[in-house]
C-alpha cells in the first residue's frame, strides 16, 4: 500500500474515531434552585416536601447510554453559579460573590467576557456551532447577554433595556404586552416565567426586522413547553444547514415564584400541566384556566404545587429531548448534560440556595447522557467535579482550542475521565459566597463556617459528615488532617473578597485626562484632544489604540475602527474591529453610532455581540459585531466613540454572612 493511501486510511479512520469519541452536538440544561438530593437516582434519605419525584427518563439515562457525578458542585446562588458556568473561573477571578455583591463599581456591569473572554457562547461560535440560550440569563444586563456569544436568544423574562443608549434600529426597550396580574395587583410582584410568561425573542429569523422581539402569550401559555418549541425549532433549521448545535437551555423550574391565577398566593413552586407516564413515553394532558366572576380561575389539567411537580417536568423535558434527537436522526450524534445552578431553594429557608454550611448550597446534580459515545462510562461515578470544570469539558467535546498561553480558567475537561482515558478527575472542588470558602477532596471538606469533616463515607442525605474535631485521634485522623493540610494553601490563593472584590480599576491617571500617567511618563504631558504627529488621531486615541502619539504611521489601521465581515454558524455579518490597550478594562467603554434609513441611533459596543481576545502583548482585539440588525445593507454610517472612565476607587462590601 502506497504511503498515500495509508495517509488517506489514516484519515478516514481518524475521523470514524472522531465520530464515535465525541459527539456532534450538545445540549446543556441547568436548572433552577434544585439539589442533587431531590432527583430519585442519586438515592438520598432526604428530599423537600411530602412526595419524592419520580424521574423514569433520567434514571434510564443515568444507567443505559449516560453516568451521574455523585459529588458536583455549583455556586450557592445563581450569578455566582451563571458566570462561573459560563467562563470557567472562580469568584476571585470573575468577581461575582453574589447576587448583589459582584464587582460592578464601574461604568458598566463587569460582566463574564471582561473577566474571561472565551465565553461557552464564543467557544461553541468559534468552534463553528450553531447556538441558542434559552429562558433565565440573569448574569448581566440587557445588551450584555448579547457579548455572552450566543446569535439566537429565548429569554423570560425579558432582559430589562441597559441605558437609553441601547436602543439600535427602533427597537423597543420595554416589553409592549402587559404582564398579567390578578384582579389585585399585589398578589403578583414580578414577571412570569411559568404562566403567562414574557417571552423576549433576539436575533429569531420570524422576526428579521425586529432583532428583539416579543412573542404574545396568553394564560394557558406555560413557560417551558413555550421553550422547548423554540429550541426545537432552532435544532430542524440547524439540521437543514448541515451545522452542529449547542443548546444552552437554563429553565426557571425549581424556582419559587407566586401562581399568577391565584390571588393572594404565597411563593410556591407553581403547579405544571399534569403529566402521565404510560408504556415508556409521557402523555402531557391540556391545561386549562377557566375565568370565574370574581377574577379567579378554575384550574384544569394543573398539578398541585410542589417541587417535585417541577424536577418530574424536568424530566419530561429529557424525554421530549431523546424523542426529538431520535425524530431528526441526531440521537447518536448528540451529548445532553444536565445540572442545576444551586441547591434547593426551601420555601422555610431551611436548606440548600445561598447556605455555606456543609454542602447544602452547592451539591447540584451532573447527569450526562451520551449513547453514542461507546466508551462513555456508566451509572454512579465517585469523583469531585464543579462547574468550572463545563467550559473545557464542552471545548473538548466541540473541537476548540484555546489560545496559547490562555490562563482564565480555573476547571478542567472531565472528558478523558469520561471516556475512560483517565481513571481519576480532579483533586479537589471549590466554592464560595462572598468570603465564605468551601473546598473538598474524596476525603476531606470544609464548609463556609470554617469547619472541616470527614467525607469518605457519604451520609444518607449527603450532607450529614462527621466532623474532623469529632473523630478519635489515631491514625485514621492523622491521615484526614493531612488531606486538610493540602488543601488549605488553595483557600489562602482564593481569598480575595477583602482585598481585591472588584473590576480591576482603571491605570492610574493623576491628572483625570483619560491617558494614563504611565503612557504620559512615556511620551511627555499629552492634551488629550490634540494630534501631537497630525495623523487625524488626537492622543486620547492614540493610547486607547495602543499607538505612539509622536510617529504618524502609528496607530496602523489594523489598530484603528475598521468595518469587516465575520462568518459563524448562522451567518455573515458586519462588524466593527479594532485595537485597544488591555489595561484600559471596562472602564474605558465605547458607543457605536450609525444611521438606518435615514435614522440615527446610537448603541454600546456589546449590543453587537462585543468580543475580546488577547494580542499577547498587552493590547486585545475588539470585534463589536452589528448582529443585531438583519439588513445590515441598509447601513449608512458607523463609527465608534470611546468614552473615558469616571473615576472610581475599591470599595469593600459588608461580609452578610455574619
Amino acid at each position: 500500500m502506497g504511503v498515500n493511501k495509508i495517509l488517506i486510511l489514516s484519515m478516514v479512520l481518524g475521523a470514524a474515531w472522531s465520530v464515535c469519541a465525541r459527539p456532534r452536538n450538545v445540549i446543556l440544561v441547568v436548572a433552577d434552585d434544585i439539589s442533587a438530593r431531590e432527583f430519585p437516582f442519586y438515592e438520598s434519605s432526604m428530599f423537600t416536601g411530602d412526595r419524592r419525584a419520580k424521574t423514569p427518563m433520567m434514571d434510564r439515562m443515568a444507567e443505559n447510554g449516560g453516568c451521574f457525578i455523585e459529588t458536583f458542585w455549583a455556586a450557592t446562588i445563581c450569578k455566582p453559579s451563571g458566570v462561573l458556568l459560563m467562563n470557567g473561573t472562580y469568584a476571585c477571578n470573575n468577581k461575582y460573590w453574589d447576587n448583589s455583591h459582584i464587582g460592578a463599581d464601574c461604568n458598566n456591569t463587569y460582566a463574564a467576557y471582561e473577566s474571561a473572554p472565551i465565553t461557552l457562547g464564543n467557544m461553541s461560535r468559534d468552534a463553528g456551532y450553531a447556538n441558542i440560550w434559552v429562558s433565565k440569563t440573569h448574569i448581566g444586563g440587557g445588551a450584555d447577554i448579547l457579548s455572552m456569544g450566543f446569535n439566537e436568544l429565548v429569554l423570560d423574562p425579558a432582559e430589562p433595556f441597559r441605558h437609553s443608549g441601547w436602543n439600535p434600529f427602533g427597537t423597543p426597550n420595554k416589553n409592549p404586552y402587559p404582564v398579567f396580574r390578578t384582579n389585585n395587583p399585589d398578589d403578583w410582584d414580578h414577571k412570569s416565567f411559568f404562566w403567562w410568561p414574557e417571552i423576549q425573542l433576539i436575533n429569531h429569523p420570524d422576526h428579521p426586522n425586529e432583532p428583539f422581539a416579543y412573542a404574545k402569550t396568553e394564560i394557558d401559555d406555560y413557560a417551558p413547553d413555550l421553550e422547548m418549541e423554540y429550541i426545537f425549532d432552532f435544532m430542524d433549521r440547524s439540521k437543514a444547514a448541515d451545522k452542529p448545535f449547542f443548546v444552552l437551555h437554563t429553565p426557571h423550574l425549581g424556582h419559587l415564584a407566586k401562581d399568577c391565577a391565584v390571588p393572594g398566593t404565597p411563593t410556591v413552586w407553581p403547579g405544571t400541566p399534569v403529566l402521565e407516564w404510560k408504556n415508556g413515553r409521557y402523555v402531557r394532558k391540556e391545561p386549562k384556566h377557566i375565568p370565574r366572576e370574581d377574577g379567579t380561575y378554575e384550574r384544569k389539567n394543573i398539578t398541585p404545587e410542589g417541587l417535585s411537580r417541577h424536577v418530574e417536568y424536568l424530566d419530561y423535558h429529557m424525554w421530549q429531548y431523546i424523542e426529538k434527537l431520535k425524530a431528526i436522526g441526531e440521537l447518536e450524534n448528540t451529548i445532553i448534560l444536565f445540572s442545576a445552578d444551586n441547591g434547593t431553594q426551601d420555601n422555610a429557608g431551611n436548606f440548600g440556595k445561598g447556605r455555606i454550611t456543609q454542602q447544602q448550597g452547592m451539591h447540584v446534580p451532573l447527569l450526562i447522557y451520551a449513547p453514542g459515545v461507546k466508551n462513555l462510562v456508566h451509572g454512579r461515578r465517585n469523583i469531585v467535579a464543579d462547574f468550572a470544570d463545563v467550559l473545557p469539558t464542552l471545548a473538548e467535546i466541540m473541537g476548540f482550542q484555546f489560545p496559547q498561553g490562555y490562563d482564565k480558567l480555573d476547571g478542567q475537561s472531565l472528558w478523558p475521565y469520561l471516556t475512560g482515558e483517565s481513571k481519576k478527575h480532579r483533586d479537589w472542588i471549590y466554592s464560595m459566597r462572598i468570603d465564605a470558602q468551601m473546598i473538598r477532596n474524596d476525603k476531606v471538606l470544609r464548609d463556609g463556617q470554617g469547619t472541616w469533616y470527614d467525607v469518605n463515607k457519604r451520609p444518607g442525605d449527603f450532607h450529614s459528615f462527621t466532623r474532623l474535631d469529632d473523630l478519635p485521634n489515631g491514625e485514621y485522623k492523622n491521615r484526614l488532617l493531612a488531606e486538610k493540610a493540602k488543601l488549605e494553601p488553595k483557600l489562602a490563593k482564593f481569598d480575595l473578597y477583602n482585598v481585591d472584590s472588584e473590576a480591576p480599576l482603571p491605570p492610574p491617571d493623576a491628572d483625570g485626562d483619560g491617558i494614563s500617567d504611565a503612557f504620559e511618563e512615556k511620551y511627555g504631558a499629552l492634551n488629550p484632544g490634540d494630534d501631537l504627529d497630525g495623523d487625524g488621531v488626537d492622543n486620547f486615541h492614540e493610547y486607547v489604540h495602543g499607538g505612539d502619539p509622536r510617529n504618524p504611521k502609528s496607530p496602523s489601521k489594523e489598530q484603528l475602527p475598521h468595518l469587516i465581515e465575520v462568518s459563524d454558524a448562522q451567518g455573515t455579518y458586519l462588524a466593527m474591529q479594532f485595537q485597544r490597550l488591555e489595561e484600559l478594562g471596562p472602564d474605558y467603554w465605547f458607543v457605536i453610532e450609525g444611521s438606518n434609513d435615514g435614522e440615527k441611533w446610537t448603541t454600546d459596543g456589546v449590543m453587537q455581540q462585543h468580543t475580546l481576545r488577547s494580542n499577547g502583548d498587552g493590547s486585545e482585539r475588539v470585534i463589536a459585531r452589528v448582529a443585531a440588525d438583519k439588513s445590515k445593507s441598509n447601513l449608512k454610517q458607523l463609527r465608534l466613540t470611546v468614552h473615558k472612565p469616571v473615576k472610581r476607587n475599591l470599595r469593600k462590601y459588608k461580609n452578610l454572612l455574619k
